[in-house]
């Protein structure tokens, strides 16, 4: 079993129990949902691709927002779930976005490339680039700070392991810049009792 068939049978595992975490979200994760929702709509663009929706939680919120939603996640008990939210959701993979033939506004992502290897993530930067329309926005979310590849398991939730990539600050803003612009990153403080371990989070545009 391969590192993606491993994190889909556990966020399968998963479903239920984040089904129901909307009203447990951490303040800053919502804010910025947000930040992202007010610069689509300065910007006057109206369709985003989400990649990792889990159980449409985010997706849902922008779909009420008045966007065109496609919510996608490895887990088919994720999509389930988005399905049941009333959206539009189907099953994609990381590595193969340009699959869906057509592009997007706008990219949002989070907490979700923290799950592709160092030496893959060029290549899937490029492929959400390339489910991108000129100029487009993409939000990329994830923990990170420090250098480590590692395989987890989380024995309080799903209990199969998971596979992490994290990057330090400047290794993540070199390897974005290749096909996008930085428009922001800021460093979030999670409270992690890893030191130099934080949210990163970066909204960009396209080349």
């Amino acid at each position: 079993m391969d590192f993606k068939q491993q994190l889909a049978k556990a966020y399968d595992k998963d479903a239920k129990r984040r089904n129901e975490a909307e009203g447990k979200r951490d303040k800053w994760k919502l804010d910025l949902r947000q930040k992202f929702v007010k610069l689509l709509k300065d910007e006057h663009k109206r369709s985003i691709l989400e990649l990792g929706s889990g159980a449409g939680l985010d997706a849902k919120y922008f779909q009420d927002e008045g966007f065109d939603v496609l919510a996608t996640d490895l887990s088919e008990e994720m999509i389930k779930m988005c399905k049941k939210r009333g959206l539009n959701a189907k099953v994609v993979d990381l590595y193969n976005p340009p699959s869906l033939n057509q592009t997007y506004d706008s990219v949002f992502s989070l907490n979700v490339l923290l799950h592709v290897p160092k030496k893959d993530l060029k290549n899937v930067l490029n492929n959400i680039a390339d489910a991108l329309k000129e100029r487009g926005i993409f939000f990329y979310g994830v923990y990170g700070g420090i250098d480590k590849e590692e395989t987890t398991i989380d024995k309080s939730k799903m209990n199969l392991p998971r596979f992490f990539s994290f990057l330090s600050d400047d290794k993540l803003l070199k390897v974005v810049q290749g096909r996008f612009e930085i428009i922001e990153f800021q460093k979030i403080d999670i409270n992690s009792n890893k030191p130099d371990f934080h949210f990163q989070s970066l909204f960009l545009r396209k080349k």
